[in-house]
């Protein structure tokens, strides 16, 4: 049941951020689609797409980073897991049947 709540809080959180997601790309296409008053507003309007752009690209440089970190850390999981299985798995020495019958 716990992991069932889990899985339903994760869908939920990710719903959330896809409709933000989308609100946000409705409204930078609306924005984008009106008209510029003034060349001074078109001016703005280019310095503000070149910043966006920018900060875009340093998320996704963060992005990258931190991903690549978790798959490190994943890799790091897997290979604990398979030497605690192997060592779970392993024969009980001679001396160790005691230890195995309690």
């Amino acid at each position: 049941m716990l992991e069932s709540r889990k899985s339903r809080l994760h869908e939920v959180r990710v719903g959330r951020l896809k409709a933000r997601a989308r609100t946000k790309q409705q409204w930078l296409e609306k924005m984008l689609k009106s008209p510029v008053p003034s060349t001074g507003a078109s001016l703005r309007r280019k310095r503000w797409i070149a910043e966006a752009l920018d900060r875009i690209k340093r998320e996704q440089d963060h992005v990258t980073y931190r991903a690549s970190l978790l798959d490190a850390y994943t890799e790091h999981l897997h290979v604990l897991e398979m030497t605690l299985m192997g060592a779970a798995e392993a024969k009980v020495a001679p001396g160790n049947k005691a230890e195995s019958n309690s």
